[in-house]
């Protein structure tokens, strides 16, 4: 599970004279949050009605919310056969899981469930029952089940949750969707995860904002930092939104796989910059779980990573670790 960023564009141009080129602008809402998606149209063509068209079709094999979904289907046990869309998330997810060493593990369903994550209303009470946890652990761990051509091998018990990747990979597909179009200037963010391509319509790098990991919004001063994003994805976790507090202790939407319990690190955000919009969102989970310190070591050896953490200090105090490269796209 991940905490969804609000995002604002920050370039919102009109058009471009020079080649009959017009930027058209599609928003809505879609897998319980919002999208925005602009690009260069050649004469102002919209592609509105096939983007939800996307939407839909993503939604009917990756959300467990539909209980018509190929994931639901799967998860109840039904004999289905998988897609195309699962099996490009599943990869993804797999691979994210290796290389975090199970930090990023999209089989913490039942736990999620169990803490009532799904159904979470602000103001909503916490019962902690250790016991109930530790019984749900043995069917948590995505090495226990494969992926063999279409079938899915899914042990009794276990349950899958795309949530922390699906965003991502919906970016993705509405790229791909666009670049065979023959459109490669636009920005596409679904529910604070976006990949940005080419140029806005004055001809200059797309400038996005991220948030201040912080619970309530200033709008005078918002944003955490401002950057240019030229072909590259960004996707945004946090921990500082969505939780239970109990006796002063927030417990996050962000479950430990192995412990079975919210996350308890110092970190409060994390902003993970990648080629891919799916790899991004799945990172940026896996960081939560891992904590300041694994997160620094792995981008060390994962070059193709740019993070920006947000962390408390011990006595409280915000702190940030800007990897290089995202360094130099920082305006403000």
């Amino acid at each position: 599970m991940k905490n969804i960023l609000y995002l604002f564009l920050l370039i919102l141009c009109a058009c471009s004279s020079s080649d009959n080129r017009i930027l058209v602008k599609n928003s809505g809402e879609a897998q319980g949050t919002y999208y925005h998606i602009q690009y260069m149209s050649n004469g102002g063509k919209d592609f509105h009605f096939q983007i939800d068209s996307i939407f839909k079709e993503i939604d009917s094999s990756l959300s467990i919310y539909k209980d018509y979904s190929l994931i639901s289907k799967l998860n109840k046990g039904e004999d289905v056969k998988t897609d195309t869309l699962f099996n490009t998330v599943f990869k993804g997810a797999q691979k994210v899981f290796l290389e975090s060493e199970g930090n990023f593990d999209c089989s913490v369903s039942p736990l999620v469930n169990a803490w009532g994550f799904y159904k979470y209303k602000l103001g909503d009470s916490l019962v902690i029952d250790s016991a109930k946890f530790r019984k749900i652990l043995p069917y948590v761990g995505f090495d226990k089940i494969s992926l063999i051509a279409d079938s899915l091998v899914l042990p009794k018990g276990m349950r899958l949750d795309f949530n922390a990747i699906a965003q991502g990979y919906t970016v993705d597909v509405i790229a791909q969707f666009l670049q065979a179009k023959g459109y490669s200037n636009y920005l596409i963010e679904v529910g604070g995860e976006l990949l940005a391509k080419g140029k806005n319509a004055d001809g200059n790098t797309w400038r996005v904002g991220v948030d201040k990991p912080s619970e309530n919004i200033d709008e005078n001063e918002r944003f955490q930092f401002i950057l240019n994003l030229e072909n590259k994805a960004l996707a945004t976790s946090g921990n500082y939104r969505k939780f239970y507090e109990k006796d002063g202790v927030k417990y996050a939407h962000t479950i430990n796989p192995f412990t079975g319990f919210p996350t308890q690190n110092r970190l409060l955000s994390v902003t993970v910059i990648h080629d891919n919009c799916m790899l991004a969102d799945a990172y940026a989970t896996a960081f939560m779980v891992m904590g300041v310190r694994r997160s620094k070591q792995f981008v060390k050896s994962h070059p193709e990573i740019e993070i920006y953490l947000v962390y408390t200090n011990k006595n409280g105090k915000w702190n940030t670790f800007i990897s290089a490269d995202l360094q130099k796209r920082i305006i403000n």
